[in-house]
């Protein structure tokens, strides 16, 4: 399962990091806004999308509050900005122990990356509280920061451009379908994962050959 697509060893591991090397939980966030706004959880969660405000500020074209203005009338609360920013870092909970483990011992051999659709205010949380975990890592490439998100092709090929690897030699790993196909439309070897033991053992596969 772990052998590239086209026979040969990948050049280069792109993983995606919520869902795939960090435990994320939506609901959390939804509980700690409507605890704090004393609302039922159950009206938050039907609300929240990920709409234009959400894309734009995954993108760096809005900033926190610009998005926490968005997100106040859509989900129809109000909070304090520290309200809001204590309920947006809840949906990181930790890293994955298993993928954590196993990063280092990859990484002595193929180069690891990560891509993810993120924003600053959860890069700064997963970069100070994850840093340990995160470390095997040699870059990540935060969507709001090269203005492009997953699944369009052409954020694959911004990435693989600046890592220096052709598509084709990289094998991409996402627990997001479209995510998956768009890096395949892009050319990589990309791989769906369900769950932490998807990703272990993709990542197992991968210390056993080559």
């Amino acid at each position: 399962m772990a052998q590239h697509a086209g026979g040969s060893y990948p050049q280069a591991v792109l993983l995606d990091l919520g869902g795939v090397v960090i435990d994320i939980d939506p609901r959390a966030c939804f509980v700690s806004w409507a605890t704090d706004a004393r609302v039922d959880v159950a009206a938050i969660a039907a609300r929240w999308a990920v709409d234009d405000a959400y894309k734009a500020f995954e993108v760096g074209a809005i900033d926190f509050d610009e998005y926490l203005d968005a997100l106040s009338r859509r989900l129809g609360i109000t909070l304090a900005r520290e309200q809001w920013q204590r309920g947006w870092n809840e949906l990181l909970r930790s890293p994955f122990a298993d993928v954590a483990r196993l990063l280092p011992k990859l990484a002595a051999k193929t180069p690891l990356y990560a891509f993810s659709n993120t924003n600053p205010v959860h890069q700064q949380a997963w970069q100070s509280r994850f840093a340990d975990a995160l470390a095997p890592i040699r870059k990540v490439y935060s969507s709001w920061q090269i203005g492009l998100r997953k699944p369009a092709v052409e954020a694959y090929l911004a990435v693989a451009d600046e890592i220096g690897i052709a598509p084709a030699q990289i094998l991409f790993v996402d627990d997001n379908r479209d995510n998956v196909v768009g890096a395949r439309a892009a050319g990589m070897d990309a791989r769906h994962v369900r769950s932490e033991a998807d990703t272990a053992a993709i990542l197992q596969g991968l210390l056993c050959d080559g």
